[in-house]
């Protein structure tokens, strides 16, 4: 991403998208997918396909969307921890927390055609199980420009592609008249044909009667339950 400087980017309303690769160091083969980030102040979004996109504020609550029904579903923090589901916000909201990255030794630090650069490195050590990260950061917009991390069985890599701005209206717009449902009332829902569509398809775990595995079927409480 070497594209001239865009003065009305901010490290708070921008949309970034990434292509990810993912090697297999066993089987010496690669899988391409992508990410399109899009940040507006509090609120942050997540495309990885067209099935489906999630939102994060600030403040924990989480939002799934379903583009093709034009519904969403909303949890809140609340919800989240009886799902044992654990998030991160600083790293939803940066792709790595910043107390991740003030672990990893800075190891050089330049001026791109836009945006200074600092490179970040761990110090890896092959006999350990500590994987091997690292990231070229761009401090003014609080992003990595490329972020690697290799495991020993795999790698995986992030590269900026395209960095634009977005104002409120542009955000606005890809949330947008989608018909809401709560969490909480998921379980008095399970008659609407998208609610049982999405139990089956393991996007909603979780009614007040119980748990959901990713084929539909009913768990107990005690299995807990797992995001996709």
């Amino acid at each position: 991403m070497d594209e001239p400087c865009d003065t009305a980017i901010s490290g708070s309303q921008f949309q970034a998208s990434y292509q990810i690769t993912t090697t297999d160091h066993h089987t010496n083969t690669q899988q391409h997918t992508g990410l399109i980030l899009t940040r507006f102040n509090d609120n942050i979004l997540y495309q990885h396909n067209q099935v489906s996109f999630e939102a994060w504020h600030k403040n924990g609550e989480y939002v799934r969307y379903f583009p093709a029904e034009k519904r969403s579903i909303s949890y809140r923090r609340g919800d989240l921890l009886a799902l044992n589901i654990a998030s991160d916000i600083d790293r939803q909201f940066h792709l790595i927390a910043p107390h991740t990255l003030a672990q990893l030794s800075l190891v050089d630090s330049s001026q791109g055609q836009c945006y200074a650069q600092q490179q970040y490195r761990n110090a890896h050590n092959k006999n350990e199980a500590e994987p091997f990260v690292s990231i070229d950061w761009l401090p003014q917009l609080s992003l990595p420009k490329s972020l690697t991390i290799d495991t020993g069985d795999q790698r995986i890599s992030y590269q900026l592609t395209t960095l634009k701005a977005i104002n409120g209206d542009s955000f606005n717009r890809l949330i947008a008249d989608y018909q809401d449902l709560d969490f909480a009332d998921v379980g008095d829902s399970e008659s609407d044909p998208f609610i049982a569509k999405m139990i089956t398809q393991g996007f909603i775990q979780h009614g007040s009667s119980g748990f959901y595995s990713a084929d539909g079927e009913k768990l107990q409480p005690t299995s807990g339950g797992h995001h996709h």
